[in-house]
């Protein structure tokens, strides 16, 4: 009876990752964009946190020297804003690139009333 339980909660498992198919494979181009992103998200990150790269792990010691703990949460800070930009920027496309206008202005942004 227990064989059979387990059987069923293995089945229903899979049975709700099987609709968790894989999409079409990602373009050249999206891939390079994605690249991009990441290289930019990644160079902010280290210009960021080149104070924090020079300091040392203090794991183990009951009274660490300098604040531990607000060394790490300035670690996941960072890490966090270097997730978001990339993300970002692959949502919204890569900030360094032409922005397709070819030169010309944008026109003023209006606000348009409908009535």
């Amino acid at each position: 009876m227990r064989v059979t339980i387990t059987i069923l909660i293995a089945a229903l498992a899979c049975a709700a990752l099987g609709g968790c198919a894989l999409g079409p494979p990602e373009s050249q181009a999206q891939l390079a964009d994605d690249s991009a992103c990441t290289a930019q998200g990644d160079a902010v990150y280290s210009a960021a946190t080149t104070d924090q790269q020079a300091r040392t792990a203090q794991n183990g010691l009951l009274f660490g020297a300098t604040p531990t703990h607000v060394f790490d949460a300035e670690q996941l800070g960072a890490e966090h804003e270097r997730d978001s930009d990339i993300s970002q920027c692959e949502q919204t496309g890569n900030a360094s690139a032409p922005d397709g206008l070819a030169g010309a202005t944008a026109p003023p942004p209006h606000i348009i009333a409908t009535p």
